[in-house]
């Protein structure tokens, strides 16, 4: 038997009414009466099931075995959500770096106080931080990134 690559599709999968996953499959047409296309299209109850019905309807269209068939499904939910999921994954990247950025700040203010012969115990007083935490942002080495982004902060003051 010849190990064969198995044939790639992609279908899109939607809630319908109910509690009913509608599955399409635009690549999977014949033609229809007077001069329309017709859609491979399917159904699943849950989610979970999307992608063996999907691959099932193509199998069935094609007439070939299910595991000669690939099917990619994409779940789609209505543009606003999506748009908001979008909006959250950029907050979530901007809020990141704004961390990233605070802590080179803070790491660089406990470096200059340090080069300026403040003890780590009077960095620590200085910042209400203990000890500790002083000598853990003390020990870190500020990379020629972070003193890049700090150095066009300063710029901009």
């Amino acid at each position: 038997m010849a190990n064969t690559t198995p044939r790639v599709l992609h279908a899109r999968a939607y809630r319908d009414t109910g509690k009913w996953w509608t599955i399409e499959i635009p690549e999977l047409t014949q033609p229809g009466p007077n001069g329309s296309t017709i859609v491979a299209v399917g159904g699943a109850v849950t989610v979970k099931s999307i992608a063996s019905e999907a691959r099932d309807l193509a199998a069935v269209w094609l007439d070939v075995d299910p595991d000669e068939i690939d099917v990619q499904v994409t779940v789609e939910v209505p543009d606003e959500v999506r748009q908001m999921w979008d909006d959250g994954v950029v907050a979530e990247a901007e809020a990141r770096a704004a961390v990233q950025r605070a802590a080179a700040l803070r790491r660089r203010a406990v470096h200059q106080l340090r080069e300026q012969g403040y003890t780590q115990d009077a960095v620590a007083a200085a910042f209400k931080i203990s000890h500790q935490r002083a000598q853990q942002l003390a020990a870190k080495d500020l990379t020629p990134g972070v003193q890049a982004e700090l150095s066009a902060l300063d710029s901009v003051r």
